[in-house]
């Protein structure tokens, strides 16, 4: 029992220690550093430090928050991404991810008609990618998920009431090979 207090006891400083070296980090390295779930947690720090001042540095916190598919927490960066084209430009990709996420939901627990909607074109994100081919192929919803399928990847995309995630299997030749959860 000793041993195992002695060794919680050294873990605890070891990552306190952890912490306060990247507290004393700048933004950029701790983003260059991949360090995107601490970024986007302290993302309040940030949005405080440069709200009016520096859209480039909370659009790169923006970025952190989707790069972990946190979704709601990068409406917070939206809120403020205004003052610039760029900013402006930034909160409304996140917004738009957002509302697909909302309109995945409504989807898997209403069977609402997503095929005849436009919304602003979103590239490069799989929660997109799974929504327009959802809107294209008008899959069956079975158990809160449906499966939408691309060459010889299919998607099986399922909602997380507890949790309130969409959560995305990947699937190659019938072998998961990647499971994604958008927050």
């Amino acid at each position: 029992m000793r041993l195992f207090l002695a060794l919680l006891a050294a873990f605890n400083f070891l990552l306190s220690q952890d912490l306060k070296s990247l507290e004393n980090k700048s933004l950029i390295e701790l983003f260059k550093e991949h360090y995107y779930s601490y970024i986007c947690l302290h993302r309040w720090t940030y949005i405080n430090k440069y709200q009016k001042k520096d859209e480039k540095l909370l659009s790169l916190v923006a970025y952190a928050c989707l790069k972990k598919n946190y979704l709601t927490p990068a409406l917070d960066l939206s809120k403020v991404l205004r003052i610039t084209k760029a900013g402006r430009i930034n909160a409304t990709y996140i917004n738009t991810l957002y509302l697909i996420k909302l309109l995945l939901i409504q989807f898997i627990k209403d069977n609402y008609n997503i095929s005849n909607l436009t919304l602003p074109k979103v590239e490069g994100n799989l929660l997109a990618k799974v929504f327009y081919l959802a809107q294209y192929q008008k899959p069956a919803i079975v158990d809160n998920s449906f499966e939408v399928k691309e060459n010889n990847t299919t998607y099986k995309v399922s909602f997380k009431e507890d949790i309130n995630n969409i959560i995305i299997d990947i699937y190659q030749n019938n072998k998961l090979i990647k499971k994604e959860k958008f927050w």
